[in-house]
């Protein structure tokens, strides 16, 4: 479980690398604005994976599927989905700078 802040893009994708999976978004589990949950950031939310065959619990739903790996790790509707999405913390930070 992690919390999306940067955008459910690019936190899934860091979530599925981390865990050496494939995990597929379906944009029609989010709703009419799914651009904004997709590639927006500073959202507050969880994002969570649980066993296929266990009750959901509490306000959590069903927007996804994890898979084995594969060639990426991200895929939206089943396509790869290589936008970045969502805020980057380190985008503009000069290492050197401090």
């Amino acid at each position: 479980m992690m919390d999306v802040s940067d955008g459910l893009v690019r936190d899934a994708r860091r979530m599925a690398r981390a865990s050496g999976v494939t995990i597929d978004l379906h944009r029609s589990a989010l709703g009419e604005d799914s651009e904004r949950a997709l590639h927006g950031g500073e959202d507050h939310a969880l994002l969570a994976t649980f066993p296929p065959d266990i009750p959901l619990p509490g306000a959590f739903r069903v927007i996804g599927r994890v898979g084995g790996a594969g060639p990426v790790p991200l895929t939206l509707d089943g396509r790869d989905e290589d936008a970045a999405g969502g805020w980057d913390p380190y985008r503009d930070w000069d290492g050197a700078g401090g």
